[in-house]
């Protein structure tokens, strides 16, 4: 009751990656968290009233023009957000998948 349908839908995930650490922007909000050996990568922050975790997994593969391979990489995984109210916390679960531009 009273939460909202939607949460923030970012067209573009802006992922900034300096060692195994990792960093994006969702609704306005700094997300940090560690990307692993296994691609795997898990990303939180937020504020009181909002919380947001982003999950997922780098998929790594090559993509064959003209028989010269060119790396590609595919996002696949989650985005939670948690709304908390006095009331009652909301929590949406959002999937998403991208391509590395």
């Amino acid at each position: 009751m009273n939460c909202p349908t939607t949460g923030p839908r970012p067209v573009n995930l802006n992922l900034t990656l300096e060692g195994n650490r990792l960093s994006t922007l969702v609704g306005g909000d700094e997300l940090r968290g560690t990307l692993y050996d296994t691609y795997d990568f898990s990303v939180s922050g937020g504020h009181s009233d909002t919380t947001y975790t982003l999950r997922g997994r780098a998929v790594v593969g090559t993509a064959t023009d003209g028989g010269a391979g060119t790396p590609t990489v595919h996002l696949v995984g989650s985005l939670f957000s948690r709304t908390n109210f006095a009331s009652a916390g909301c929590e949406l679960k959002e999937d998403y998948t991208a391509d590395r531009l």
